[in-house]
């Protein structure tokens, strides 16, 4: 198996619209399309699909069988308000993955393609680096925010080796924070997953890079706003005609695809 794309979702009640930290777009499309989307970014790639939901609202029988029928594994869990409920989601999803590489997505992300050279860059940049995340206008930073002294490894997006992730390690991490930061010192403490990983990366790897834009060859991005049926329209598209799109309406992260 040579990737295994792993994708976060959630069933929370649908909310077309952006509205700053914790709170991304929730659309069902994200479950059906929003799958279908990111194997079609891997395109003729070797690849299994994990999808684990994190179950707020029941989730409809019809995406349910689609799922079924597109992916590798599902996971379905009810929702609990336990600490760091989030953070064991994406530990639990990421440990079903048997391929050489892993890709994480966040469900509210979308990523398009040209052609095979787009994932065999990202591939690539792992052999200088632990992690590769999303390009953005902030690139190779993750933000613009000199208060931190590392990267961190961004949930929307990365890609690492399989090998990568010690999960005995991020486990520890996220259930003793003292622990976290007497062995991972941070200017600021975030004790989340993709802080963990970055900080387990500055201190024992190569760390995270995010690559620039580049959307002659290919794009991931988060929406800022969201209307059903889009990523079905944009699934059917070539990227010949995305990238088209690209030239009047610029993708940055995050951005709204809408037109």
């Amino acid at each position: 198996m040579k990737v295994s794309i792993v994708i976060n979702c959630d069933t929370r009640s649908q909310k077309d619209e952006q509205s700053g930290l914790f709170n991304g777009v929730v659309n069902l499309d994200f479950l059906t399309d929003g799958v279908r989307n990111k194997q079609l970014f891997f395109g003729d790639y070797e690849f299994e699909t994990i999808v684990f939901i994190d179950e707020h609202n029941p989730i409809d029988e019809r995406s349910l069988a689609y799922l079924r029928s597109i992916c590798d594994t599902v996971v379905v869990r009810k929702h609990t308000h336990e600490e760091k409920f989030n953070d064991n989601n994406y530990v639990s999803a990421l440990s079903l993955a048997r391929g050489e590489y892993v890709a994480h997505f966040d469900q509210d992300v979308a990523a398009f393609a040209r052609d095979k050279g787009a994932i065999e860059y990202l591939i690539g940049l792992l052999e200088n680096y632990d992690y590769v995340s999303y390009p953005s206008n902030w690139s190779p930073y993750p933000v613009h925010d000199d208060s931190y002294d590392y990267f961190w490894c961004s949930t929307r997006f990365f890609i690492c080796k399989r090998q990568t992730l010690d999960f005995t390690e991020i486990k520890m991490c996220l259930a003793d924070s003292d622990y976290l930061y007497s062995k991972y010192p941070a200017s600021v403490r975030n004790p989340w997953t993709e802080h963990i990983l970055g900080l387990h990366a500055k201190y024992n790897g190569k760390g995270v890079y995010y690559p620039p834009i580049q959307t002659d060859k290919f794009t991931i991005f988060t929406w800022e706003r969201y209307s059903t049926g889009t990523l079905q329209r944009m699934n059917d598209m070539t990227y010949e005609q995305i990238y088209e799109w690209h030239n009047t309406h610029p993708i940055f992260y995050p951005n709204n695809c809408n037109a």
